[in-house]
């Protein structure tokens, strides 16, 4: 479908919500529910405000507050930490895998105190947590699993997709995201009869339904739901999702092909239990930051999203924790660089990008 005819169908759609005033979680937001609910394999969906919204929910639902902690890695992006410190409880940060990057199941049992209430692996680049012995674990010392997939719409692990592994599933559906709206948005996921009728309150200011939020507040509730336009453009964009996910992991395969075997470079591991949508292709050199200014001389973005790892930054200093407690965190953060990847781009640009990489590192 051209750009244009996308776009009338998008505007078509927002006419339609205007028409029928159908402004708060109606038509537009149970479609876009139901059909990601299938797609990522859970029996139930909830369309909140931003992924962030969708974990700080996810924590609340699990009773999680004052006192707890919630084990989760020392890379990632700032709101999955930020969330456990916004409910009041404490992030107890672990070590990552050098070649996934995603936490390190080894060392989460030694993490684990008897305030410790959840794991909250986060699927980083595209690329899922080993989710296997990570669930064995939290069943074991009986831990909530509350999994942020912001990044991994379509990906899987051992064939299964994200929603099936975790009490809840959180998805972020912003603009930088492989399948993104109208702004903000996000999406939780679960299985769990209970936690489901837990979320759909708490995003309606605790009631069972919105036209009860004025009158039976159930629970303790806030205002937090899927804007319909933003779910009106999902809808529309729904039908290409997987051709989107297909067309990124071409332009990431592309990339794996071209700088295999390039001057001191690691790839992203690849490994036949894990299906990544390609969201991030993540390199790593010793020579980060020449490489860095080198590419951007030669208007090539490139970028190091990982660049301090997450116990510590400036918000979390009150933990404690210090350099050399996180050692792969760290040389993560000297050595990542993200190339570009979206499957907007051609072809050519990514081999642009990759003789660039070459010609500065075989020089």
């Amino acid at each position: 479908m051209s750009k244009i005819l996308l776009n009338l169908k998008i505007l078509l759609s927002f006419l339609d919500i205007v028409r029928r005033k159908d402004f708060m979680l109606g038509g537009a937001v149970q479609e876009i529910e139901a059909n990601l609910a299938d797609f990522c394999g859970a029996k139930y969906a909830f369309g909140v405000a931003s992924g962030t919204d969708a974990l700080i929910l996810s924590l609340k639902a699990c009773d999680i507050g004052p006192g707890d902690e919630v084990i989760t890695p020392a890379v990632g992006f700032f709101s999955s930490a930020a969330a456990i410190s916004w409910v009041n409880a404490r992030p107890v940060f672990v070590d990552v895998d050098p070649n996934t990057f995603n936490i390190d199941v080894s060392k989460i049992e030694a993490a684990i105190t008897p305030r410790a209430k959840a794991l909250l692996p986060i699927h980083l680049n595209g690329k899922m947590a080993d989710m296997d012995p990570a669930l064995e674990i939290a069943r074991k010392h009986g831990l909530r699993v509350i999994a942020d997939a912001a990044q991994a719409i379509g990906s899987r692990y051992k064939d299964k997709p994200i929603g099936q592994f975790g009490d809840l599933v959180c998805l972020s559906l912003n603009h930088t995201k492989i399948f993104s709206g109208f702004g903000d948005g996000g999406m939780i996921f679960t299985n769990d009869k209970e936690l489901a009728e837990k979320i759909s309150m708490m995003r309606t200011y605790g009631a069972p339904t919105l036209k009860e939020s004025h009158s039976n507040n159930v629970i303790i509730g806030v205002a937090s739901r899927l804007s319909p336009f933003h779910a009106a453009v999902l809808n529309v964009k729904f039908q290409f999702l997987e051709s989107y996910i297909a067309k990124q992991r071409e332009n990431y395969f592309l990339y794996q092909k071209l700088l295999k075997g390039v001057g001191d470079l690691i790839l992203p591991d690849e490994h036949s239990a894990y299906f990544t949508n390609g969201y991030r292709f993540s390199i790593r050199t010793k020579r980060t930051k020449e490489l860095t200014e080198f590419l951007h001389k030669r208007g090539l973005r490139a970028m190091d999203p990982y660049a301090v790892p997450l116990p510590y930054l400036p918000a979390f200093k009150n933990l404690g924790y210090k350099t050399g407690d996180f050692p792969i965190a760290e040389e993560i953060a000297k050595e990542s660089l993200a190339l570009p990847v979206h499957y907007s781009l051609p072809q050519d640009k990514i081999v642009s990008v990759a003789n660039q990489i070459k010609r500065f590192l075989q020089s």
